[in-house]
């Protein structure tokens, strides 16, 4: 498991590194996946800025609608996590004894599923600092985050499919000199590919929808022009 120290306060690092800390007793408190990706936003912005958050800016920071975020974000302030101010409890915000992971700034840019949001974190959490590899079970991951296996399983592809990891099946001899299926291997990709690909995804989408539009008002157009609406203009009844 990563561990880390940080001095109290989570001084900002080096900038070039583009992370920031969660402290690794996030995981007792057993969130649902929503409102641990707005606790990730809140440490994300302890880290990286100074602003007061309204709950407005942290739906907008990660893609939800604001009711949403305040229904869980009085969970969290529940559970002692957070303020009503909408900032980080002091003593979750101090890291004097703690150990912690980090997760990359560009990660609230690609609007992962919550589900997919939490494994990753949880992937992030257990990688060799080496290699960038783990090798958790279905079984293990869905109970760290208390979601379903099927659920799991969902948000591996979703991560598969943002080029955030990779996935490598493994087999394993028993004593016996059987073959059976180990672990999944995953590694944890760089996020510059996966945030490019996200804006090319936006960038096809916004020029599909350009061209239907453009498509609509053809069509419109064209309606408009035909001998049908010209004649029943001409005669002042109503035009189809």
């Amino acid at each position: 498991m990563r561990k880390h120290h940080v001095p109290f306060g989570w001084p900002r690092r080096d900038s070039r590194h583009y992370r920031f800390p969660i402290p690794n007793t996030v995981w007792e408190y057993r969130l649902k996946p929503i409102a641990f990706v707005i606790l990730s936003y809140l440490c994300y912005r302890c880290h990286n800025s100074t602003d007061t958050l309204t709950p407005e800016m942290v739906a907008k920071g990660i893609h939800k609608s604001v009711g949403t975020v305040k229904t869980h974000l009085s969970a969290l302030v529940n559970a002692g996590l957070v303020t009503e101010r909408c900032s980080l409890a002091e003593y979750f915000l101090s890291a004097n004894g703690q150990n912690f992971f980090t997760l990359p700034n560009e990660i609230f840019l690609l609007d992962l599923p919550p589900s997919a949001f939490m494994v990753y974190a949880y992937l992030l959490l257990i990688e060799d600092r080496r290699t960038h590899t783990c090798h958790p079970s279905y079984s293990t991951i869905a109970a760290v985050t208390r979601m379903s296996r099927n659920t799991v399983i969902n948000s591996i592809r979703a991560l598969l499919d943002q080029h955030l990891v990779t996935m490598d099946h493994s087999q394993y001899l028993d004593q016996r000199g059987m073959k059976w299926n180990g672990n999944n291997l995953y590694t944890i990709l760089p996020t510059q590919t996966a945030v490019n690909e996200f804006h090319q995804r936006q960038l096809c989408q916004l020029e599909a929808d350009a061209q239907r539009r453009k498509l609509s008002h053809q069509q419109k157009h064209r309606a408009r022009q035909s001998p049908l609406h010209t004649s029943a203009s001409a005669r002042g009844l109503p035009v189809p």
